[in-house]
């Protein structure tokens, strides 16, 4: 049986706990608060096996040796080639941890104690993120959240919407886990594009609700997201008419609607 925990960490956060019993497997993905992940495992005595990070980024992956250091057994680190990229000049030094870390690429599939991940392209927010994929589970670190994306910070508008697009292909079930708590936040802002979308006006009831019972608004489904997340939807003429009226320019495709959509949640 699998098992997904939700650790919150720093003021916005998400570490996220996979356990499996059979396979007996415990992985942790994104452990950026070494607090919250440290004293979550102590306290409920969980050997782990394996960390699995999305992109180099502090908040994902600054806790990754302190974990390490505080296990009995060996654990297992995956992380993306971003000593290969520009981005890896950028990984402060008491973070850089590539020396510890069996390297992933897109496509690849990774096997922990019988517990299959499949490596996804989700480029955009860094120039090496990756999603891992474990039959309709989605880590998708900062490439996806609930009613948004990740900024684009070193990546391509082109790359961030091609890693959306890959995401939108996955079955309709899919479940997503995001690394970050944005969804009220991204909500106020899809309303703006969409304020007569009935999905979009349900989730926010229901994230009303998350907030107010101090619980998590993700992991959401993928079928759900496809209804409201303006990022996904940029092929819809409701989003494409909302990004031309604000902008007061004529659009001439999807990636153009995506990059000015963009740009107009980076401003508001």
């Amino acid at each position: 049986m699998l098992k997904i925990i939700t650790i919150p960490a720093f003021q916005d956060n998400y570490i996220w706990l996979i356990q499996s019993t059979e396979p007996a497997v415990s992985i942790l993905v994104d452990p950026g608060d070494a607090n919250a992940a440290c004293d979550y495992l102590s306290k409920h005595n969980i050997s782990l096996d394996a960390i699995l990070l999305t992109h180099y980024h502090g908040d994902h992956m600054g806790a990754v040796l302190e974990i390490c250091h505080q296990q009995d057994a060996d654990v297992t680190i995956y992380a993306p080639h971003w000593q290969d990229t520009p981005a890896g000049l950028k990984v402060p030094t008491k973070y850089n941890i590539s020396q510890h870390a069996t390297k992933v690429s897109p496509g690849d599939t990774i096997d922990i104690k019988g517990l299959s991940f499949t490596v996804m392209d989700l480029s955009g927010h860094t120039l090496e993120h990756v999603g891992y994929l474990h039959q309709d589970h989605l880590f998708s670190g900062d490439s996806l959240f609930s009613a948004g994306c990740g900024r684009v910070f070193e990546g391509s508008m082109a790359q961030m919407q091609q890693s959306l697009a890959r995401i939108a292909a996955l079955p309709q079930d899919t479940v997503i886990y995001p690394a970050h708590e944005y969804t009220l936040n991204n909500l106020s802002f899809a309303l703006k594009v969409e304020p007569d979308n009935q999905d979009l006006l349900r989730r926010l009831k229901q994230v009303a609700k998350c907030q107010q019972q101090g619980v998590p608004s993700v992991p959401v489904t993928l079928a759900q997201e496809i209804t409201y997340n303006p990022f996904l939807r940029v092929q819809h003429a409701s989003v494409q008419h909302a990004v031309q009226l604000h902008f007061a320019l004529p659009t001439q495709d999807n990636l153009e609607v995506f990059s000015l959509l963009r740009k107009w949640k980076d401003e508001s």
